[in-house]
């Protein structure tokens, strides 16, 4: 089983933007001494909770830092941008770093309607979103015929890794009829997993990318040394998710100590366990066990982690104890 990791540079109370930067930083570099397969980053806008609003940017860095680990995007927001750039982006990083760049694309705006606005005040629709993925996906391959004047530059003999991110039908659909690796985002919603699994399967071309489906699971995930350890560790981001998504408040991840004496409401209480039914946390064995056994159930290839802690040693400590559970370790750390 691979194991990934996508960080999205939380930004802890108490702490700065560049301190959630640099912690991304440090963390890549331990993923790469671990043997995770990838280290992707994220695109977030105007919030106090995440630091990666360019991740085009932030993985130039991380790839100048590690040495066989994968980095990449997860992922581009495309409906922003123009796909001519985007193209341009990743193939000078590909050019930079080749064979090692991934470029993950996604359709969410990636804030609030009014910072979307900001970044694009003409927002597609889903179709037309689509379009630009088509667009995008032909300047890497130089079979553009939209204009045949305008080719993306550096032009380079192998292109980055293309995947679809999503958390839909839609997106999975559009994923397996040009046959790309799919990588359903669990953490943000878990509803649409079962369908959009079974959407990806079913109707999946074999191309020249893949003979066959390629899913990657990304899910939220804690480990600690034991279960008690790590259900007190996911207090933190359990507070963060109630002030973000019930409270409507734009928040960094509390401290343990506020979330350890905050009070929830009986409605908070049933958004909590919703929640958790979503999540993996525990001790070794049990997160082992249950990564195992939502590979056999879904039929995935490749799982990416998720973990955010108020402590950044407890995040670190997770990642490792995964690394030794399913025996990446490339070298000591």
């Amino acid at each position: 089983m691979k194991l990934s990791i996508l960080d999205q540079s939380p930004v802890v109370t108490g702490t700065s933007y560049e301190e959630a930067i640099n912690r991304t930083l440090k963390l890549a570099q331990e993923a790469d001494k671990l043997g995770y397969h990838r280290f992707w980053v994220s695109e977030h806008h105007n919030t106090k909770s995440f630091a990666s609003a360019s991740p085009e940017i932030l993985l130039t860095r991380i790839a100048s830092l590690t040495n066989n680990i994968r980095v990449g995007s997860g992922g581009v927001l495309l409906t922003h941008y123009s796909p001519l750039k985007v193209a341009e982006q990743f193939c000078m990083l590909e050019n930079l770093f080749p064979g090692r760049i991934d470029l993950g694309i996604g359709r969410a705006g990636g804030g609030d309607a009014f910072t979307n606005r900001s970044l694009n005040p003409n927002m597609l629709n889903d179709d037309e979103t689509f379009n630009k993925y088509n667009e995008l996906i032909s300047y890497l391959e130089q079979t553009t015929t939209l204009n045949k004047r305008v080719k993306a530059v550096p032009q380079i003999n192998s292109i980055p890794e293309l995947w679809v991110l999503g958390t839909s039908p839609a997106s999975a659909l559009y994923a397996a009829e040009r046959g790309l690796p799919y990588s359903f985002g669990s953490f943000i919603n878990d509803e649409q997993c079962i369908n959009s699994m079974q959407m990806y399967h079913q109707k999946f071309t074999p191309s020249k990318y893949l003979a066959k489906p390629y899913v990657n699971h990304a899910v939220y995930v804690i480990c600690a040394e034991t279960n008690d350890d790590a259900i007190r560790i996911s207090r933190s981001s359990e507070l963060w998710f109630i002030k973000t998504f019930i409270r409507k408040e734009d928040v960094p991840f509390p401290k343990f100590e506020e979330a350890v004496n905050t009070v929830y409401s009986p409605q908070e209480e049933m958004a909590l366990d919703f929640r958790r039914k979503g999540t993996i946390i525990g001790d070794t064995d049990k997160v082992k066990s249950d990564l195992e056994k939502l590979a056999e159930k879904l039929a995935v290839n490749e799982f990416t982690i998720v973990t955010i802690t108020d402590r950044f040693e407890d995040r670190l400590t997770s990642y490792r104890l995964l690394a030794t559970a399913f025996n990446l370790h490339k070298e000591e750390y």
